[in-house]
């Protein structure tokens, strides 16, 4: 009888062997070969899962950033307005050795996107999506009367998507002189001034 192979579950294995891989030893370290070996599955079978190497990265960034979106769904049934905007932003934060990794490979991501139309293409539409959420409840937030009703929503958006990007990417750059702790307060400080 033949062998019955969950296609879905082998793409997430490779793709989470390409993470580890780009955390590790940044993307000069992704090649098909080592993501085959570090996820311990043929360096053929890969071939029946991804066309190149760029497809492998965009399939692995699709991965984290869906587990990103899940962890925000959870805060935002939980609360609403600035509070789940503080929590959506802290998830930004780097304060594991989990989280660092995943910035790690958000951040060689990046690099891709600058080069790359196609890159700079899926980029813009994460983006959208994540600008959208923070809009969503900053919109909220306005309803609610948590923050000034005159406030620009849509710029307010970018700021703070702009905001807590530079925070992350700092963070993990100079972690000593901007640990997680550090972070945190700077978010909770600018969402602050908005109230």
């Amino acid at each position: 009888m033949p062998k019955i192979v969950d296609h879905e579950a082998q793409r997430e294995i490779f793709s989470q062997a390409t993470m580890r891989l780009m955390a590790r030893d940044g993307l000069e370290g992704v090649t098909m070969r080592a993501v085959a070996n570090e996820a311990e599955l043929s360096y053929g079978s890969l071939f029946h899962y991804f066309d190149s190497k760029d497809d492998l990265l965009k399939h692995a960034i699709r991965q984290l950033t869906s587990s990103q979106t899940h962890r925000v769904n959870e805060y935002v049934s939980q609360f609403s307005g600035l509070k789940a905007l503080e929590h959506l932003l802290c998830d930004d934060a780097i304060i594991n050795e989990s989280s660092r990794d995943a910035w790690i490979v958000w951040m060689t991501f990046q690099y891709k996107v600058a080069l790359q139309p196609s890159f700079a293409e899926m980029h813009s539409e994460l983006i959208d999506g994540w600008l959208e959420r923070i809009t969503q409840l900053l919109s909220e937030a306005q309803q609610a009367g948590e923050i000034n009703a005159t406030l620009d929503i849509k710029t307010e958006a970018m700021a703070v998507w702009t905001f807590s990007a530079g925070v992350g990417q700092l963070g993990l750059l100079h972690p000593a002189s901007l640990p997680a702790k550090l972070q945190k307060q700077l978010i909770t400080s600018y969402l602050d001034k908005l109230r």
